[in-house]
């Protein structure tokens, strides 16, 4: 991440928040004159971060939590919407949702290199493309 340089007169003090930041935080930031931007996920601020000054950044975004936790904050959030009704699939769905995104990551760190993805992921390379027919990922 680049180092923060203090603001200078001209610049616009903003304040990066996720977008279900405490109404109390969104007040503050407008009591303080903040100009808010508002990110959808933990990783589109860190992106953000790394590009950009902010004189007020979510603590969240600042400390983002260990993965496990925050599925396990999903998973607790998605129990919740459900009101007791049953969910079938879950395993498979939740793996899904995972399984994509990791294996499109460990592609776009090795360069597309699938022998160095699947290295990375601690899988064999045929089980790589396996992972990556059954997700739809093999196209590129």
């Amino acid at each position: 991440m680049k180092p923060a340089r203090p603001p200078s007169p001209g610049d616009a003090l903003r304040a990066l928040l996720l977008a279900d930041a405490s109404p109390e935080l969104v007040r503050a930031c407008a009591e303080g004159r903040l100009e808010i931007v508002r990110v959808g996920s933990v990783a589109e601020g860190i992106h953000r971060l790394a590009q950009e000054r902010f004189a007020l950044v979510d603590e969240r975004l600042a400390r983002p939590r260990p993965l496990e936790d925050e599925i396990q904050h999903r998973l607790d959030a998605f129990f919740h919407r459900l009101k007791g009704h049953s969910a079938a699939g879950l395993y498979d769905a939740v793996m899904q949702q995972v399984e994509r995104p990791l294996i499109s990551s460990a592609l776009a760190r090795s360069g597309g290199v699938r022998s160095a993805a699947a290295d990375a992921l601690g899988i064999d390379r045929g089980t790589l493309a396996r992972r990556m027919r059954a997700l739809g990922l093999d196209e590129t």
